[in-house]
């Protein structure tokens, strides 16, 4: 994997928006990524991590620092990386969550994370998509760890090497790790099949117990249906007890079946003798029926002769009774006839009353109309035809001529609105004419006023216009001013600098004066020196001669070596002071001087007063934009309400011209119906109280009508009624009404006799059916029947019957009971046996698999075990370059030792071997810089082993983090060597540090500097 480009925006300590070309610093093959601490070094390693995975490279780092704290509130978030893949050109750009303002409103909202992820032309620079992006988090995350090939875990431990990361893995104890390696090669599936294994095992010995308890419970159940004697069930329960995976099934079988036999012959011996009682039982229960029924048909004979003899006494009563009842039915068949005529005579009268009644009430415009007819007079006259045809044409001319008023009393009944209707209209014309008048003086105002708000609107804009220009020269006097401040903390720390770099200075030379002093010392002295070890007959190491006739003294104050090298340290540490102090000086005079070209041609007291100046601008600028908007809105109302008042006087002219032809057409409409009810009155006060006396006649002519009619129809009714009574009488032999109505029988009397008849008949055939029956003629004269030792006797029977069939039900539910235990015994013993055939190897399996068993000798579980072989490669790729940075003396072991008493596994450990000492050594006890490149060699390692185990992926740019500062130079040259190596394998490094001496060793670079007012700047530096 190559990076190419990648652009940040409002991103941890970059504020505005930068763009890094990878593949300019990567034509050397090694590039460095320097800056000072906290500058954002690590920052730009976070984005390209969380460009590809959605989260920074660390861990236990937030993904909430990723927004920029420097940015403006509406400046977007966002990394836009590209990067090449054995598969093409791939793009992705991601923003983080973090809140912004409110669109609308005050306050702020979250901005949910974002991705957009495509494919990109190979020759096209702008990165446009050759393929449709993928938007989704979840889909883009899948594609880019597809097209990479790697897992944020794996990029984090070959691409990006954390020193600080490898540092812990070197010092930590097996258990942490043992979660690293697990979490790096994903080997989580060894450890959940030794778990499935483990849980499997458990099942089994579930299984196991389970079958166990079953089959302790089927014993249970067996010997209680069986009702086992204590011997019997102690040698069942002994048998149960040696079933095991291979043996005791067959005993345990052979003798449960052998108690279910003899069970079972038990019962079948009860149930024949409870047959035999059974059918005693049913003999002396027909001898008990047949004595029963006998003494009923003995009792039953007796009965029936009894009400022989009573019938026989009846016989006279019940002839008379037949006589009447066949009278009374005679004289209940006239009857309805008698009661119709009755009652058509008596509606004759109602209807002559009612004819009357009505001649009587008739108006004098009917009298006076119809000849003969008078009140109060005879009602025979209307039997004339004549009459009664007058009447009928009364009736006619009154329907007629008060049909023909009956819309002139409309009319009539609408005059008074009418005429309400044709005021009200001429008052509204009135009221519609002052209404214009109102509307005209109004109008007459208004362009007065128009003009006078229009001016004010005009004024208001042209002073809001210039809001943007005095809110932006106020953001410019902001600035500056805090930069005049940032410029005055600077220059107090450059003066505070220089003091600190001239006291360096002068220490570092006195350092160089009092070494140069000392080593001066030492050799003068150096003969005394050489003196003091000369003997007598040894050649000297100068002159070789074995005679010393004149040894040179040593001085009282003779330098040491010792003595030079404390000198040595102490000017190469006043020296190391007097270039931290320079590289400081240097810093903040590029600082100042950077601050004073920016703000050349202004001072404090300028700015000051230009900052008044421009707020008072602003603040009535911005006044001003409020009352802009207030009067233009005021103009605007000014316009709509002038328009409607406008609208609404054509409205009213309009109307007014309307009501005014609407009182023409009303009155029109008055006069007209004035003159026709006059006319319609014809003499009467009103048309209603001529049409009143119309109806008056009309009805009482229809009423009188109706009842000539109900009386005629009355009286051929009466006349039929009399004919039908006439011939009834003569059919049922009565001589008149009076003597049928003499044989009158009431309804219920004429029952009871029906019923006493038909009863007498009943009983009588009833007894005569009863003694003619064939079991009661077979009855001797003298027959009698022993009840009492018939029941006796079946009693005794039934109950040794039910003794004996309760005696058999209990032999065959035991029987039963103990065929089906038996049964269940048997199945619970193959089922044990079968349990412990079948958790056998998988208890062994997990043993084996959790290192506990006894086939695994060493004790490692098979996730242990797994991550050993992986940590070996990890060890053995570590050791390709350890033994090249550390000059031969260092390399790594693993150990099947535990590294201390807590650890709880062992597999994992590890030593580092001294060759000066050939002994093994705790990683612990190594030094910081022996650590850091001890560390840098695993991490190295672990990269080449994830990659082979990625399938080979081409990892074309790595980065190594922090760690370089605790190298002396020689194993410094060492470990560039070997970084070397990785650039001569097609690799690109970035070195991530701020040592002085890598920025000579490595001509590329991107440098990262903070500015005065706090965010971060890069660039790119390539040869």
């Amino acid at each position: 994997m190559h990076l190419r480009t990648m652009t940040l925006q409002a991103i941890g300590p970059f504020a505005g928006e930068h763009t890094v070309d990878f593949e300019a610093v990567s034509a050397s093959g090694l590039f460095l990524l320097d800056g000072p601490t906290g500058s954002g070094k690590s920052t730009l390693i976070d984005a390209v991590v969380f460009a590809l995975y959605g989260k920074v490279a660390s861990a236990e780092a937030s993904d909430d620092r990723l927004r920029s704290a420097y940015a403006a509130e509406d400046v977007e978030s966002y990394v836009d990386l590209t990067f090449e893949v054995g598969s093409g050109i791939y793009r992705v750009r991601r923003t983080p969550a973090y809140d912004r303002p409110k669109k609308r409103g005050s306050g702020t909202v979250k901005q949910q994370a974002s991705v957009r992820m495509w494919r990109v032309l190979p020759d096209d620079p702008t990165g446009a998509p050759a393929s449709e992006p993928l938007t989704r988090l979840d889909e883009a995350g899948l594609e880019i760890e597809r097209v990479v090939g790697l897992s944020r875990t794996q990029f984090v431990q070959t691409i990006v090497l954390p020193q600080g990361e490898f540092a812990r893995f070197l010092r930590a104890n097996p258990e942490d790790r043992r979660g690293l390696l697990q979490k790096i090669f994903g080997t989580e599936v060894y450890e959940r099949m030794q778990q499935r294994l483990a849980e499997m095992r458990a099942e089994a010995n579930r299984e196991i117990e389970a079958a166990r308890a079953a089959l302790g419970t089927a014993t249970a159940h067996l010997i209680g249906a069986a009702r086992l004697g204590e011997d019997d069930a102690a040698a069942l329960r002994g048998c149960v007890d040696a079933v095991s995976a291979s043996t005791g099934v067959d005993d345990v079988t052979a003798l449960v079946a052998g108690h279910a036999v003899a069970l079972g012959a038990d019962a079948e011996r009860s149930l024949a003798a409870a047959a035999i009682a059974e059918l005693g039982r049913a003999a002396a229960g027909v001898a008990l029926d047949d004595a029963v029924r006998t003494d009923r048909l003995l009792a039953r004979r007796t009965r029936l002769l009894a009400e022989q003899g009573a019938l026989d006494a009846a016989l006279q009563q019940h002839g008379e009774a037949v006589l009447l009842l066949e009278r009374g039915r005679s004289a209940a068949a006239v009857r309805p006839l008698l009661e119709g005529a009755d009652r058509a005579l008596a509606d004759v009268a109602t209807a002559r009353k009612t004819v009357l009644a009505a001649l009587d009430a008739a108006p004098a415009g009917l009298t006076a109309l119809v000849p003969g007819l008078v009140p109060d007079g005879d009602v025979d006259v209307l039997d004339d035809p004549a009459v009664l045809a007058s009447v009928r044409q009364v009736r006619e001319d009154g329907v007629r001529d008060a049909a023909a008023l009956t819309r002139v009393v409309g009319l009539e009944a609408d005059l008074n609105d009418k005429r309400r209707a044709v005021r009200d209209a001429r008052d509204l014309v009135e009221t519609l004419r002052d209404e214009i008048a109102a509307d005209d003086r109004w109008l007459a105002a208004r362009p007065a006023l128009r003009e006078s708000l229009a001016e004010q609107a005009a004024s208001a804009d042209a002073l809001a216009a210039r809001a943007p220009e005095h809110a932006a020269a106020l953001a410019g006097l902001e600035a500056t001013a805090a930069a005049h401040l940032a410029l005055g903390t600077s220059r107090s720390e450059l003066a505070r600098a220089a003091k600190a770099q001239a006291a360096a200075a002068t220490e570092a030379t006195e350092a160089v004066t009092r070494e140069a002093a000392l080593r001066t010392a030492r050799i003068a002295g150096l003969a005394g020196e050489l003196a003091t070890a000369l003997v007598d007959g040894e050649s000297c190491p100068v002159c070789g001669s074995a005679d010393h006739p004149a040894k040179a003294s040593l001085a009282p104050d003779h330098v040491s070596a010792a003595d030079v090298s404390a000198a040595e340290r102490r000017r190469s540490d006043a020296e190391a002071a007097l270039g931290r102090a320079r590289d400081l000086h240097g810093r903040l005079s590029e600082r100042v001087q950077l601050a004073e070209e920016q703000l050349a041609g202004s001072t404090p007291e300028q700015v000051a007063a230009d900052l008044a100046g421009t707020s008072a601008l602003l603040a009535a600028a911005r006044t001003a934009v409020g009352d802009a908007a207030r009067l233009a809105a005021g103009l605007t109302s000014h316009d709509e309400a002038t328009a409607a008042r406008q609208a609404a006087r054509h409205e009213t002219v309009a109307r007014q011209a309307d009501v005014t032809g609407r009182v023409e057409v009303l009155q029109q409409a008055l006069d007209a119906d004035e003159a026709e009810v006059a006319l319609a009155c014809a003499g009467y006060p009103t048309v209603v109280a001529r049409q009143s006396v119309l109806l008056a006649v009309v009805g009482a002519a229809t009423e009188l009508l109706e009842a000539v009619t109900d009386r005629q129809e009355a009286e051929r009714h009466a006349a039929d009624r009399r004919a039908e009574l006439d011939g009834a009488l003569a059919e049922r032999d009565f001589a008149d009404a009076d003597a049928a109505r003499a044989a009158q029988i009431g309804r219920a009397d004429l029952a009871d006799l029906e019923q006493g008849i038909t009863a007498y008949t009943a009983a009588v055939e009833r007894v005569r059916a009863g003694l003619a029956e064939d079991e009661i003629r077979a009855l001797a004269p003298d027959a009698a029947v022993d009840l009492d030792a018939a029941r006796d006797a079946e009693r005794a029977a039934r109950a040794a019957a039910t003794a004996a069939e309760g005696h058999a039900r209990i032999a065959v539910e035991r029987a039963a009971a103990a065929q089906g235990a038996a049964a269940d015994v048997s199945d619970a013993a193959g089922r044990l046996a079968a349990a412990w055939t079948a958790g056998g190897p998988v208890t062994r399996l997990a043993g084996l698999a959790s290192g506990t068993g006894g086939d695994n000798g060493k004790g490692l579980s098979l996730a242990t075990y797994v991550l050993a072989r992986r940590f070996e490669d990890v060890v053995a790729a570590a050791n390709e370059r350890l033994l090249a940075m550390s000059d031969g003396r260092y390399e790594l072991t693993r150990s099947e030792q535990k590294e201390d008493v807590s650890s709880r596994r062992t597999g994992l450990s590890m030593r580092v071997i001294d060759h000066r000492t050939q002994q093994p050594r705790d990683p612990r006890t190594l030094s910081g810089g022996e650590s850091f490149y001890v560390s840098l060699c695993l991490a190295l390692g672990m990269a080449d082993v994830v990659t082979a185990e990625a399938g080979g992926i081409d990892l074309g740019t790595l980065f190594v983090d922090e760690g370089f500062g605790t190298l002396d130079a020689h194993t410094l040259d060492q470990v560039l060597l070997e970084l070397g190596k990785l650039r001569a394998g097609g690799r690109v490094v970035g070195v991530v540090s701020h040592v002085d001496a890598l920025k000579q060793s490595i001509a590329d670079r991107i440098e990262v500097r903070p500015l005065p007012d706090g965010p971060s700047t890069l660039r790119v530096l390539a040869s």
